[in-house]
Parts: structure tokens; sequence; C-alpha cells
């Protein structure tokens, strides 16, 4: 399958496409700290017995306290129960009680049509050692707003097709994929507030070893993690960094598939919102957020 108009045998263009991969292979060969700490979400459905997975989320520590972050319309799923996860490499489900702090529901009394559709989840549980250690601080969030520097990116999530039950146990796939954020006119013409959200392209084609092939359905990734790769940049004028680093910079909340020639789209929000609800149901960990804030 060939995506027209682009010429793949043009020196121009095979130069383009080398200088390109290049850079999203070196994002991709960053060490996965923020990665890591993206889990499997699932419920159980009315009439099952199994869990399965419907989202992603992130886990984060800030102080004492675990939390994970993800989009709201997921938690539309599970309701009044707890939220379900693990670690995604064939260990038990681990339930886990907890606060959900959201922004508010759309017309429709639920998430899905909420702009914003954030959700923190603050865990009243124990946790296991595995997910303790998965969890990211506030030094791996991404605090800047540098839009000229053309950072590298890349969305990580669980697709729910990748995800295997088998009774109380869960196998799920972690993957991630490299893009760019769309430019500010791109914002603008898509009605999409540049100020709350983070938004990579993600078109219907994408191309591996010289063949356009369909790009993967994301779903599954709602929750899942924006990441700045930091220290790698497609700008030619910008020097990449001798450190490289993965920073959170918004979770998942939608996906635009191209249409009408108007660009695919993932959308994620940033976590200044997720960090704000922290902020006003759990005060007392507002100056530490504050404090990162300001050093950034």
């Amino acid at each position: 399958m060939v995506k027209p108009n682009i010429d793949l045998e043009n020196p121009i263009v095979k130069k383009a496409i080398t200088y390109f991969q290049n850079k999203m292979i070196k994002a991709l060969n960053v060490p996965q700290s923020v990665e890591s700490a993206v889990v499997p979400i699932y419920h159980v459905p009315k009439l099952k017995r199994k869990p399965v997975q419907i989202g992603s989320g992130v886990l984060v520590k800030i102080k004492s306290e675990y939390f994970i972050f993800s989009a709201s319309h997921v938690f539309d799923e599970i309701g009044d129960y707890p939220l379900l996860t693990s670690d995604g490499t064939g260990s038990k489900v681990q339930s886990l009680s907890g606060d959900r702090f959201s922004t508010a529901r759309g017309s429709s009394g639920t998430h899905r049509d909420d702009p914003i559709d954030a959700s923190v989840y603050h865990i009243q549980s124990p946790i296991s050692e595995p997910l303790k250690k998965a969890a990211i601080t506030l030094n791996d969030f991404d605090f800047s707003s540098l839009k000229e520097s053309k950072s590298v990116f890349i969305a990580a999530g669980f697709r729910i097709k990748q995800s295997n039950t088998a009774g109380d146990t869960v196998r799920s796939k972690r993957e991630g994929f490299p893009s760019l954020e769309i430019n500010e006119e791109d914002y603008l013409r898509m009605k999409i507030d540049s100020k709350i959200h983070i938004t990579l392209a993600y078109e219907n084609q994408i191309l591996l070893n010289g063949i356009w092939q369909t790009s993967p359905t994301p779903k599954g990734f709602s929750g899942g993690a924006i990441i700045r790769v930091d220290g790698v940049s497609v700008n030619r004028d910008i020097s990449n960094k001798p450190g490289y680093k993965q920073l959170l910079t918004g979770i998942i909340i939608e996906q635009r598939r191209e249409k009408n020639k108007e660009m695919g789209v993932l959308i994620g929000t940033k976590i200044d919102i997720h960090l704000a609800l922290i902020k006003h149901f759990l005060p007392y960990l507002a100056v530490e957020i504050d404090r990162h804030i300001k050093v950034n």
C-alpha cells in the first residue's frame, strides 16, 4: 500500500525520511523511565467473571502518596468499583481502592463529551513492590513549553488487542509510537486548545521499512502517556543534548483518524490539569508540586 503524493524514490525525500527515522529510533532507544510507569487498567463487565482491559494509566508518586493518572472516560466503565491493574507481565490483577479526582462531566452526564477528560486516582490500599518501583516522581514531569525545539514524543500505552486474560492473571503488551507535536496553526484549525492539550500527529499510514502500512488503532491507549524525549529534536538548528530523558507531558484522551483530508492525531491532556486536581483535593501536596514547577 503506497501513500499518494509522496515519491519514495526521490533522493531528497529519501534523505528526509532517513533523517526523521534516525531521530525516532534514537528517541525509542532512550531508557524507558516514564514508559515503565504506564500500566493497563481493567474492569469486570457484567455477566463476565474475568477482567478485560479498557484503558491505560500512569503510576505517579508524590512524597509518600501513590496515584494513577488516566482519562476520565476510562472510569465511566469502572463506575464505583476499585481500580484493577497489573504490571502486564502475567502477574495477578491487583485491586486498588482509592479516591478519584476528575474534571467535570460533559452535557451527556459522562466524560465522553468532557473535552479535558482528566482523572487522578489516589490509591488508598497497599500496592505491590513492582508497581511502587515503576512509579515516576515530579522529577519525571515535563514543565517545559518550548515548542520551537521540535522534540520527538512517544505515545505509550496498552492496546486492548494485545491483552490476554487467563483466570485472575493477565498478560498485556506495552507499546510506544514516536511522533511530533502538530503546529500551532493545526491546533487552531482543528479547534484544539494548545494550553490544555498536547497533540501528536498520528496518520492512517506510517512508513515501515520503506513501505506505507496502516497504522495500528490504539484502542486501550486512553489514559496512557504522551512523553517528550528531552534532548532529541528534529530541528536541525538545535544540537541534541548530551543526555536524554523521558518526561511525562500529557495523558492520552482521544484519537482522531484522518478524515476529509484532515490529519490524524492523538490528543492528550497536559499533566498541569492532573496536578491542579491534586492541589485542589489534597492541598498538603501543593507546596511540593509548586516547588517543582518553579524550579523547571
